[in-house]
């Protein structure tokens, strides 16, 4: 299915390491991500992985901020632009 987690990052790899390697990297993220289903008595819930993106994409952003007050500028974000 296009446009999920493992789709993405299947495409990621793809386009920096070649088929065969992202192959290989896409198996050992569904072993990990079934080993970790089994373990802690869990269901797949691809929303979360959205979550933890928007997670991340906020402290990058915080981030960037902060790199950019240490150099002397002062950021100011767009209304609207995202």
């Amino acid at each position: 299915m296009r446009g999920t987690h493992l789709s993405n990052f299947y495409h990621k790899i793809k386009q920096r390491r070649g088929a065969k390697k992202a192959v290989i990297a896409i198996s050992r993220k569904i072993l990990v991500i079934i080993y970790h289903l089994l373990k802690n008595k869990d269901v797949y819930n691809e929303q979360k992985y959205d979550l933890i993106k928007q997670k991340q994409e906020t402290l990058r952003m915080k981030r960037i901020f902060s790199e950019a007050r240490k150099l002397g500028y002062c950021l100011v974000p767009l209304e609207g632009v995202s």
